[in-house]
């Protein structure tokens, strides 16, 4: 005799077994090791200085978009820009200078303070102003002044988004090593009777300073060898190594993976791929400003842009459906997906671990990301070199995000049709089915 149903199991519950079970532990734990949660902090306090300083770049090299043997080609609208930009370019340029032009140095100064926080709640002599205090200092015993000139003039690869690696690497050697000190008790040892603030002081004092010799004697001791560059040049290859279509797309795959069972894919695939995200888009926002080729075309802009582009289009089938309940769901989830919040229809739908969404969810939108990806390598996706707030429209966002690209805004929108009629056939399954049980239900009551 067959099995029963009973004793058969639904390909849903052994999916969701093997992601909760096998899956999902070793990659939570990854995303719970502690340099990992303190870059996490790192970037989300650093997203509204990369956001102004993209700004500012972008409106610096806006007529630029206009000029002769541009794809607009219109000189008039760029003398017109140029003569608006040009008295604020001073201020405009500092901007840049005090964002993304320090974008190592600030990370350096944020994981010092936020591993600094992790260890304080262990050991309360841990001090997480310390830690940043230390990871600054250590950062800059990587850096030759005397190559600087009498303006005190550096390249931007010092400060900025390539040594940004280098600037993580740092701060948490910096770190550990004091943390490790003060929990050795190589500290001096104040009276009782000395108020706080000075006992913490002295607490720090050979810690630091221990730090600080050791930074030093590995940024500058060692003639002719240059450790910052060193660092810079292993982590490009990382850069570069994780920044393609095939190590792109698997991330994505896993974030919609992940997201169908119910766990955040999106912080879980970030707390990994961040550094490298960031790195991508910082060195395509200084590319742009440069007036060069744009490196990266596989950022976490382009996928936003071009691929997730929000829960929109499900929305709108739940506004047009004839099921109540899908019908107030989209009246509720609609304003929202506009500015890309997902959760009332991705819990309320439901999108997570919901048989008939698997195919659509997951398999149609890793081969959205495809799609595009292909769009990309013949030339016909615009690479993004500003970033926008999450929460912007996504056509708005795209077409900011690449220079006022129209065609950003065309692809984007053409997206949004091909995720309206990816789930077009599954969703018609599943509003029949509520249908029945709407039927149902009715029956029931008048009887």
């Amino acid at each position: 005799m067959g099995q029963t149903k009973e004793q058969k199991r639904n390909w849903l519950q052994v999916l969701t077994d093997f992601v909760e079970q096998k899956m999902a532990p070793p990659l939570l734990r990854v995303a719970q090791i502690r340099y990992l949660e303190a870059l996490q902090n790192v970037f989300i306090t650093m997203m509204p200085y990369m956001l102004l300083g993209a700004a500012a770049t972008l409106i610096l090299n806006l007529s630029g978009l206009f000029v002769e043997g541009s794809g607009l080609n219109m000189p008039g609208v760029a003398n017109a820009i140029d003569a608006i930009v040009n008295p604020c370019r001073p201020w405009l340029l500092q901007i840049v200078f005090v964002s993304l032009n320090i974008l190592a140095l600030l990370a350096a100064i944020l994981n010092g303070y936020f591993l600094g926080d992790y260890y304080h709640k262990r050991d309360e002599n841990v001090s997480p102003v310390v830690g940043a205090i230390v990871a600054m200092a250590s950062f800059f015993c990587f850096v030759d002044f005397s190559t600087f000139t009498e303006n005190f003039d550096w390249p931007t690869y010092i400060l900025g988004s390539p040594s940004l690696f280098g600037g993580i690497i740092i701060s948490i050697m910096a770190v550990e090593i004091y943390r490790f000190l003060i929990g050795k008790k190589l500290v001096i040892k104040m009276p009782e009777a000395v108020p706080p603030m000075i006992g913490a002081a002295f607490t720090s004092m050979i810690p630091v300073s221990v730090v600080v010799v050791i930074s030093a004697i590995l940024g500058q001791g060692i003639a002719g060898f240059d450790f910052l560059a060193l660092i810079n040049a292993v982590m490009a290859k990382l850069v570069v190594g994780g920044s393609g279509p095939i190590a792109q797309g698997a991330g994505f795959f896993l974030d919609r993976l992940l997201w169908f069972v119910g766990i955040h894919g999106s912080n879980i695939v970030s707390s990994i791929m961040g550094p490298i995200w960031t790195n991508m888009i910082t060195d395509n926002i200084n590319a742009f400003a440069a007036g060069q080729a744009i490196p990266y075309m596989f950022t976490e802009q382009w996928t936003n842009y071009y691929v997730r582009v929000s829960v929109f289009p499900i929305a709108l089938l739940c506004c047009c459906s004839k099921v109540k309940r899908f019908k107030v769901l989209g009246k509720v989830g609609l304003p929202g997906s506009i500015f890309n919040i997902a959760e009332p229809i991705m819990y309320g739908l439901p999108i997570v671990l919901n048989p008939l969404m698997f195919v659509p969810w997951v398999l149609g939108f890793t081969a959205l990301w495809i799609f595009n990806a292909i769009l990309a390598v013949i030339g016909l996706t615009p690479p993004v070199v500003a970033m926008t707030v999450w929460t912007m429209p996504v056509p708005l966002g795209a077409f900011i995000g690449t220079g006022f690209k129209f065609s950003a805004v065309l692809i984007s929108l053409l997206s949004f049709v091909l995720v309206f009629l990816i789930f077009l056939p599954f969703f018609k399954v599943m509003e029949k089915q509520e249908l029945a049980e709407e039927a149902k239900y009715e029956k029931e009551s008048e009887t």
